[in-house]
């Protein structure tokens, strides 16, 4: 019996230590319209299956030794998600784009949004906005261009709206406009998909927009923004975040 009894306290032991060494999960929050290459979905649709929202997550975790949990959110449910703490986090976000971004922790950015200049290999290069004026430009409908507006509302380019993303090269490829404004990761993302169609465009030099994103954090997650903040920098410092970043942005 005092041999049984000795396993019993060995096993019950291990299994306490091995409950301990179980990493406290991260769980962090992804929008369902989050288009690829941020968000990229299961073929029905109902789990994150890869794409960089993903990968940073993962990163951010083995940073914080933590365990990465991903929770698939409606866009509406994105905002009461983050605040009433049913995720830790949702990184690819920006105060501004939250009405609750005062009742929400931000961390240091990650990563920025760029958005550039795309037309066809023909075109010399654009390096300023007023290298626009004249030109027919290629946007997507619902998407607010502040940069451009100038250039619009004095009548000194033309405005060509497409539906979504994949129709702006094929406008450029009819000659229905002249250059298109695509964000560097959506447009780095299609080209690596359609290599013998991106092989006739040209990215330009011309930064329209740059807007950081950063992670917000919820104000009732046991996570603590400093230490949020600490593993962000480390894979800033460790050159981590730049080496992921590189598989999405477009290189020179």
């Amino acid at each position: 019996m005092a041999s049984l009894h000795k396993k019993w306290l060995v096993w019950l032991v291990l299994f306490s230590a091995s409950a301990q060494a179980e990493p406290s999960p991260l769980r962090i929050g992804v929008s369902d319209t989050d288009a690829a290459p941020i968000a990229v979905l299961s073929e029905d649709g109902s789990t994150l299956s890869g794409g960089l929202a993903r990968e940073l997550g993962v990163l951010l975790a083995d940073e914080m030794g933590m365990k990465p949990q991903f929770t698939l959110l409606a866009r509406r449910r994105v905002e009461p998600a983050i605040e009433s703490g049913k995720v830790d986090i949702i990184c690819n976000a920006n105060p501004d784009w939250y009405s609750n971004s005062a009742r929400l922790g931000w961390s240091h950015e990650t990563y920025p949004l760029v958005e550039r200049v795309l037309s066809l290999k023909s075109q010399p290069s654009l390096r300023q906005l007023d290298d626009l004026a004249g030109k027919r430009i290629g946007v997507i409908h619902g998407f607010h261009y502040p940069a451009l507006e100038y250039l619009w509302s004095a009548n000194r380019s033309e405005r060509v709206t497409e539906a979504r993303f994949d129709l702006l090269p094929k406008s450029l490829e009819k000659r229905l406009s002249d250059v298109a404004i695509v964000t560097e990761l959506t447009y780095v993302w299609w080209a690596r998909g359609h290599a013998q169609e991106a092989a006739s465009f040209k990215v330009h030099p011309l930064v329209v927009s740059s807007q950081p994103t950063m992670c917000a954090l919820s104000q009732r997650s046991p996570v603590k923004l400093d230490a949020l903040n600490r593993a962000i920098e480390r894979l800033h410092k460790s050159g981590r975040l730049k080496t992921l970043m590189s598989h999405y942005l477009w290189q020179e």
